[in-house]
């Protein structure tokens, strides 16, 4: 084996492949011996992908861009008038639509450059809740209390807001149809997010709780986390970290929310956060292993300083629970690991492991 290893396109071979293979070689009573070796050996490792400074420079600039026109969008255009506001940021969503569709026209000819025409969809997608706002702004179809301000949504909310949520959503989706990209997902995610969010509030507004937007948080990572399992079990890993990444906030935003603080919401931290690692292990999800270990962080550092700071044992008895869940991670991920090697050993017509390079 050599480093062009990797370059190898992996196969599966059968019991009967490998008999007929050492009869053609002359060594026919090698057979079995050498499937034995076959089924023993660990499963090769997946050919690495390396990202490549174009991928980098079209995510970061089309991140740039997608901040641009949703968080920091600010009302300058509005200085304008409503209506003449309107046209411009028509105008910007135009312009982030015939640029993606250029990209796209691109790549079916080139070959390449999908991932871009899905980023400016993306920003597209993120411009559309801009334009709604400012048609609102023009035509009054929906009333706005006198203080609405676009880049300030959170301090009046109400049914305009849910509407460009709304609108956010059916264009994130028809853009997902025309482009196929996985970023694409991240604005369906948040979109969809803010919306049952919303809903939430809406629900509980009378109580002047935060009881239904609980609820709601908690249905969203359900929602999403299955979503997520979903898209994995049909092979599209890249479309389901954006459901997996909105699950996990989503679960984290549920615990903040809860009534009493403290020591409750430290210890509903806690087991969320040992729920997403051992979630992580199970999936091989990295994102649920990192905001797994943030989440355990936080409330373990709440024990340390706000609770058990001056008793001499918590220390190393923290540290033993590190160790704990380190261990757990390194057996289960073991017999993950066994278990698809005992797979291999299946009746003789059945697909064994990768043919060596």
């Amino acid at each position: 084996m050599g480093e062009q290893d990797d370059d190898v396109e992996p196969r599966l071979v059968t019991r009967a492949q490998v008999q007929r293979a050492a009869e053609s070689a002359g060594v026919p009573e090698a057979a079995g011996a050498l499937w034995e070796a076959l089924v023993a050996a660990p499963p090769a490792p997946a050919p690495g992908r390396r990202t490549t400074g174009a991928e980098v420079a079209v995510y970061t600039g089309g991140v740039i861009a997608l901040l641009a026109m949703s968080v920091f969008a600010g009302s300058g255009w509005a200085q304008y008038g409503p209506r003449t506001g309107l046209v411009v940021v028509s105008s910007y969503l135009l312009v982030f639509v015939v640029v993606a569709e250029l990209l796209r026209r691109r790549a079916r000819r080139t070959g390449g450059g999908a991932a871009a025409a899905g980023v400016v969809a993306a920003v597209a997608v993120c411009t559309v809740p801009l334009v709604v706002y400012a048609a609102h702004a023009a035509t009054g179809a929906l009333r706005l209390p006198p203080y609405a301000d676009y880049d300030a949504f959170d301090d009046w909310g109400g049914s305009a807001w849910m509407a460009m949520e709304v609108s956010a959503v059916l264009a994130a989706v028809a853009a997902w149809r025309r482009h196929r990209t996985s970023f694409l997902l991240a604005p369906l995610v948040a979109a969809l997010g803010s919306l049952v969010l919303d809903l939430g509030d809406a629900v509980s507004s009378s109580s002047g709780g935060d009881a239904g937007r609980q609820v709601a948080a908690w249905l969203l990572a359900v929602g999403l986390a299955a979503a997520g399992v979903a898209l994995d079990r049909r092979g599209l890993r890249r479309e389901a970290f954006w459901p997996h990444l909105g699950a996990l906030l989503s679960a984290g935003l549920a615990v903040l929310l809860l009534e009493g603080g403290g020591t409750p919401t430290a210890l509903a931290y806690l087991a969320l956060g040992a729920v997403s690692i051992a979630a992580g292990v199970a999936l091989d999800r990295r994102v649920h292993l990192a905001l797994g270990g943030l989440y355990l962080v936080g409330a373990l550092s709440y024990f340390a300083f706000d609770v058990f700071g001056d008793t001499v044992l918590f220390a190393p008895a923290l540290a033993v629970i590190g160790l704990l869940v380190l261990l757990g991670g390194v057996l289960l991920a073991r017999r993950r690991r066994g278990g698809g090697s005992a797979a291999l050993s299946a009746p003789s017509e059945e697909p064994g492991p990768p043919r060596p390079g």
